[in-house]
């Protein structure tokens, strides 16, 4: 599989809206790998995780063609990571789109809720479509077998973070979320998965956990280590730290890359390109 961040920001992205803070200053004098857009991925250029506002200077930048997705899945409803608005763009006059394309939306039942209004507008009839997908119930997604985890993170917007497997390799992207929930670790010491790759949330950076919600890099190397000593991973695994706030101590991508390494992971950037 060849899975690619198009996003690698938390909501304000990095350097932030508005923001004259150490971080964001040096962030836009470095450029590059430095700047980030709000989160979203793709696997095998078919698979798109998220659909934020940010999705159309992704699908330019990366030279990635929208239809040639037919599988969304949404981690939950706050806006850095869903902008329905741009769903209605499907509607006759703003799109021409082949007779038999279709792109199934799936999340849980927070986001299908956040996603009724827009779903009823006279989008070209069987263009688009949501599923709900619950958590420990793996899911045939297009050629992927996908199984929804519950995130710790606000509980009104309806958190999941995914399991994405081929039948060969396995990815876990797992945004926006905590220290995962004990029923998580109970779920995979009966089941046994083994993950090729993982994308951990590391919204905090360096700085010490203020929100129950996501994590940072101590929380971070705790997953690392406690999937491998439980046999989810191992010393191959490539885990990765990805969605980053600003407001996070040693953010800025050039700082933070030496120090997740003697953590053993490596940092995201948007557009990086990981062939698991």
């Amino acid at each position: 599989m060849l899975f690619q961040y198009l996003g690698t920001a938390a909501a304000e992205g990095v350097p932030a809206l508005w923001c004259n803070c150490e971080r964001c200053v040096r962030s836009r004098e470095i450029g590059g790998r430095a700047l980030r857009t709000r989160s979203q991925a793709i696997v095998d250029g078919a698979l798109l995780i998220d659909f934020p506002a940010d999705t159309l200077g992704h699908l330019y930048r990366n030279g990635l063609d929208l239809l040639n997705v037919r599988d969304c899945l949404i981690t939950h409803t706050h806006g850095d990571h869903l902008y329905p608005e741009d769903f209605s763009m499907l509607r006759a006059g703003y799109a021409h789109v082949p007779p038999d394309y279709r792109i199934t939306f799936r999340g849980s039942e927070a986001v299908r809720d956040a996603l009724a209004g827009v779903l009823a507008q006279p989008i070209r009839e069987g263009s688009a479509a949501f599923e709900v997908i619950r958590p420990f119930e793996p899911a045939a997604v297009g050629r992927y077998t996908v199984t929804a985890y519950p995130a710790i993170h606000d509980p009104n917007a309806g958190p999941l973070f995914y399991g994405i497997s081929d039948g060969e390799r396995t990815i876990l992207y797992a945004h926006d979320t905590h220290f995962f929930h004990d029923d998580v670790w109970a779920y995979w010491r009966e089941q046994r998965p083994h993950f090729d790759f993982v994308s951990l949330d590391c919204t905090n950076a360096c700085l010490p956990v203020r929100y129950i919600g996501h994590m940072g890099l101590p929380e971070n190397a705790e997953v690392r280590r406690r999937m491998i000593a439980e046999g989810y991973a191992d010393e191959r695994t490539v885990f990765v730290s990805n969605h980053f706030s600003h407001n996070g101590t040693n953010v800025v991508y050039d700082d933070f890359v030496p120090i997740a390494a003697r953590e053993g992971l490596l940092v995201s950037y948007d557009g990086m390109k990981i062939e698991v």
